[in-house]
C-alpha cells in the first residue's frame, strides 16, 4: 500500500497541531528541546487522532486517552469503549515513508502483554493515574482490540509475524484478544482528515407536511406543502448545514429575489404558496410517522436533510422573521418535496441541477456539483483557510484566509502550460468554471492539492494588483498592462512553479520581496514587446486575439527566461501543431529559471 503523501502528511501534521495537541496530557517534565518536544506531541496527537476516527469520539475524550510519552512501554494510548465493550490498546508511528519495523512490533506487544497480565511495572504516571479506570475495563471488556496506526508503506512482514505469534500465544491466558490487528493506514488517514472538516449532517426529528401524498417507486418521495414558518424554525435551528448540497448559500437580503419574498410575506403571507416555486429537499432516509391530526397532516422523521432548491426561499423568510419579529406568517405556505437519495450521488447531483435550471443560474454555481470541491474546501479547512465554492451573500472581507473558487481557479490556470488560458481569462473567464469542460478539468482534479491553491491565489492577488496599479492613467503603455495583465502573470507563475506545488505556503510579504524586480523586468519587456507589434492596434485587440497575443508572449518568455540564443528553440518552433506551439512552449517552461523565497 502506498505510504501518506507529503502534502497530506503536511495537513495531517496541521490536523493534529490544531484540533489535538491542547487536550493531551502535558508531557512529563523532561530536558528535551523545544522542537522535539513539539515533534512528539504530533506523535502522541496522532494516537489521539486515530482513535477518534476509527471509534467517532470527540478530540478531547481521544486525546484524554494517552499515555504516550518519552518513555513508556510500547502502548501509545488505551481506550474502553463502552457500547461495544471493547478496550482499544493503541500503537502509532508518525514517519514518513518507514514501515512499520519488528522493533516497534515487539514494544508493543511487551506492553500488551504486560497489561494482559496486570503487571503495571514500568509505566508511566500518564498510565498511573488512569490505573484503577484501566484495570476496571480490563475487567469488564468483551474484547480487546490491537490497533497500529502508521503514515508508512505497511508493516514489515517481521512486524506482522511478531503480532500475530502474540495473538496466537495461549500463554498470556487471554482468549478475549482480537483475532487480527485494525491496521490504520494511509488510505484510513485520508479520508478521516478529510471526515474532520466535513459539514455536520442534518437530522430533522419530525418535519409536518400537509395535503401530502407519497410514492416508492423508483425513490421514496413525498410532496405536500409546509409551513413556512416551520422552515424558518428548521433555519434558525442548523443554519447554513441545511444547504450542504445545494449549490448556493443564501445571497442576502438586497437580491431582487429576497426582496420580493421578504415583500410577499409582509403584505400577502397567504399568497405566498402561489409566488413562490417551491423547495425541494434530498433525504438519506425518511421514516414515516403516525397521522398529526384530520387536517391530514404527516409527521417525517428525515436523516441528511439537505435543501437543493429553495435556499434563498428559507434564508429570506428566516432574515424577515428576525428583522420583523412582531410579524405573523401564520399563514405562509410553500410546496415541498422530499426524496430520498444520496445527495452526493449521481441521482441527486442529477436532480440538483435540474431543480436549479428554473432560476438563474452561473457556471460558478454547479462547482457545488463537483466532489473535487467539497475535498478542497476540507483540506483547505485543515490548513486554516476558509473556501467558499458556492455563491453567498459577499461580507467584502479580503483575506489570506479566505478564498473563493472562482478566484482559485482564475489563479490555477495561471500555472498550467497551455498559454491558450491567458486568453480564455481575458475573454471569457466564466468557462474555467464549467466543471464539465476540459478547461476546468485541467485545474481542478483529484491531483490538485490545497497548497497550490493558496499559493496560486496569494501571487495571483499580488501579480494582478501591482498590474492594476501600473496601469493607472492613459496611453498605449498603461492599456498594455490592462489588458496584458494575464499575460505577465501566467510568465512569472513558471518561474515560482516548484514552491507553488510545495507543501509551504507563501507569505505575501515575502511575495512582495522575492518578485518585485522579476516583476518589473516582466514588465518592461511586455511593454516594449507588445509596442513593437501594436501597427496602429490597440492592446485590446491584440490581448483579445491568439494569433496576436501568443508571438507577444513567446517573445517575452524567450526575453525574460534568457532563451534568446537557445538552439534548441528553432528545432521545437518547426515542430507542427494543432492548436498553439506546444512543444516550444513546454521547453520554454521547462527552461524558466526558479524563483524561490516566498515561503
Amino acid at each position: 500500500m502506498p505510504a501518506l503523501s507529503t502534502e497530506h502528511l503536511t495537513l495531517l501534521n496541521s490536523n493534529l497541531e490544531s484540533d489535538y495537541v491542547a487536550h493531551l496530557p502535558a508531557l512529563l517534565p523532561n530536558t528535551k528541546p523545544p522542537a522535539e518536544q513539539a515533534t512528539k506531541n504530533r506523535s502522541r496527537a496522532f494516537s489521539a487522532f486515530t482513535l477518534r476516527h476509527q471509534l467517532g469520539i470527540s478530540e478531547k475524550e481521544a486525546s484524554e486517552a494517552v499515555i504516550d510519552d518519552f518513555e513508556d512501554v510500547g502502548i501509545d494510548a488505551i481506550y474502553f469503549h463502552g457500547p461495544s465493550q471493547t478496550l482499544y490498546l493503541v500503537q502509532t508511528k508518525l514517519k514518513q515513508g518507514a514501515e512499520f519495523r519488528q522493533d516497534e512490533a515487539l514494544a508493543f506487544c511487551q506492553g500488551v502483554r504486560k497489561c494482559l497480565v496486570q503487571d503495571f511495572t514500568g509505566f508511566n504516571s500518564h498510565f498511573t493515574r488512569r490505573q484503577v479506570e484501566i484495570e476496571n475495563a480490563l475487567d469488564d471488556c468483551v474484547t480487546i482490540q490491537l490497533i497500529v496506526a502508521h503514515i508508512g508503506a505497511g508493516m514489515s512482514q517481521h512486524a506482522t509475524t511478531a503480532l500475530t505469534e502474540l495473538i496466537n500465544d495461549g500463554t498470556h491466558g487471554d482468549e478475549r484478544l482480537a483475532s487480527s490487528v485494525l491496521e490504520f493506514d494511509a488510505s484510513r488517514i485520508v479520508p478521516a482528515l478529510q471526515e474532520s472538516r466535513a459539514n455536520r449532517r442534518v437530522d430533522v426529528d419530525k418535519l409536518t407536511i400537509h395535503k401530502w401524498a407519497t410514492m416508492t417507486d423508483p425513490r421514496t418521495t413525498y410532496f405536500g406543502y409546509i409551513r413556512v414558518s416551520d422552515l424558518v424554525e428548521l433555519y434558525t435551528k442548523e443554519k447554513s448545514a441545511l444547504f450542504d448540497k445545494n449549490i448556493r448559500l443564501f445571497l442576502g437580503p438586497k437580491t431582487e429575489v429576497s426582496q420580493s419574498i421578504q415583500t410577499t410575506l409582509r403584505d400577502r403571507p397567504d399568497h405566498f404558496f402561489y409566488l413562490n416555486n417551491g423547495v425541494t429537499v434530498l433525504c438519506e432516509r425518511i421514516e414515516a410517522k403516525s397521522t398529526k391530526n384530520s387536517g391530514g397532516g404527516k409527521r417525517l422523521k428525515i436523516a441528511g436533510f439537505s435543501v437543493i432548491n429553495g435556499a434563498q426561499t428559507i434564508s429570506s423568510a428566516a432574515q424577515f422573521v428576525a428583522d420583523n419579529p412582531a410579524a405573523d406568517i401564520s399563514s405562509a405556505r410553500v410546496t415541498i418535496t422530499l426524496i430520498q437519495a444520496d445527495a452526493d450521488g449521481s441521482f441527486g447531483k442529477s436532480v440538483t441541477r435540474a431543480r436549479n435550471h428554473q432560476n438563474k443560474v452561473e457556471s460558478a454555481d454547479f462547482l457545488a456539483l463537483d466532489d473535487e470541491q467539497e475535498r478542497l474546501r476540507r483540506e483547505l479547512a485543515v490548513l486554516g483557510v476558509q473556501y467558499s465554492y458556492k455563491a453567498e451573500q459577499n461580507d467584502g472581507v479580503v483575506s489570506d484566509k479566505k478564498i473563493k473558487a472562482s478566484e482559485a481557479i482564475h489563479a490555477l490556470a495561471l500555472f498550467n502550460k497551455d498559454p491558450r488560458y491567458i486568453l480564455w481569462l481575458k475573454n471569457e473567464p466564466s468557462s474555467l468554471l464549467d466543471i464539465f469542460a476540459e478547461r476546468y478539468k485541467n485545474l481542478v482534479n483529484g491531483v490538485t492539492t490545497p497548497f497550490q491553491v493558496v499559493n496560486a491565489v496569494r501571487f495571483a492577488r499580488y501579480a494582478y494588483n501591482r498590474m492594476d496599479i501600473e496601469s493607472q492613467g492613459t496611453g498605449q503603455e498603461k492599456l498594455t498592462y490592462k489588458h496584458g495583465a494575464s499575460a505577465l502573470a501566467w510568465i512569472l507563475a513558471k518561474r515560482i512553479v516548484r514552491d507553488q506545488s510545495s507543501t509551504l505556503l507563501f507569505q505575501t510579504e515575502k511575495i512582495k520581496t522575492s518578485l518585485s524586480v522579476p516583476f518589473d523586468e516582466l514588465r518592461q519587456a511586455l511593454w516594449d514587446e507588445t509596442k513593437a507589434q501594436l501597427a496602429g492596434r490597440t492592446p485590446l485587440v491584440m490581448y483579445r486575439s491568439q494569433e496576436r497575443a501568443l508571438p507577444i508572449v513567446e517573445k517575452v518568455m524567450l526575453k525574460h527566461y534568457g532563451l534568446s540564443t537557445d538552439p534548441v528553440i528553432a528545432i521545437k518552433r518547426a515542430r507542427p501543431n494543432k492548436n498553439y506551439p506546444e512543444e516550444l512552449f513546454d521547453y520554454m517552461i521547462s527552461k524558466a529559471p526558479q524563483i524561490g523565497g516566498l515561503a
